[in-house]
């Protein structure tokens, strides 16, 4: 019978907090797959504006690798949403650049 009594304990105690991890997950999932569907979106109407350009215009943003400075642009809008999501949860203690994140 002590078996039993062991039992209904870590169920008591683990219910909680399976029930926690699963929707810290939940949420960690629709935020990635939120951002991941406005950043493609965003990408994809650049893109599609960059092709209606006329083709002078066009084979000079291809030599100028127009379309890795959007890359990179988008890839820095992302490394700044992932930082400031790190400095609302209150531990940026190791990124000392955030504290002053109000001045940009």
């Amino acid at each position: 019978m002590h078996y039993l009594a062991l039992i209904s304990v870590l169920i008591t105690a683990l219910g909680p907090l399976v029930k926690m991890v699963m929707k810290v997950l939940g949420i960690g999932l629709a935020t990635y797959v939120g951002v991941n569907f406005v950043i493609d979106e965003a990408r994809d109407y650049v893109m599609s504006q960059i092709g209606n350009t006329g083709i002078v215009i066009q084979a000079i943003m291809g030599l100028a690798q127009f379309d890795v400075a959007i890359n990179i642009y988008f890839s820095a809008v992302i490394t700044r949403l992932i930082l400031s999501g790190m400095s609302a949860t209150g531990k940026n203690g190791r990124y000392k650049f955030l504290n002053n994140a109000e001045n940009f």
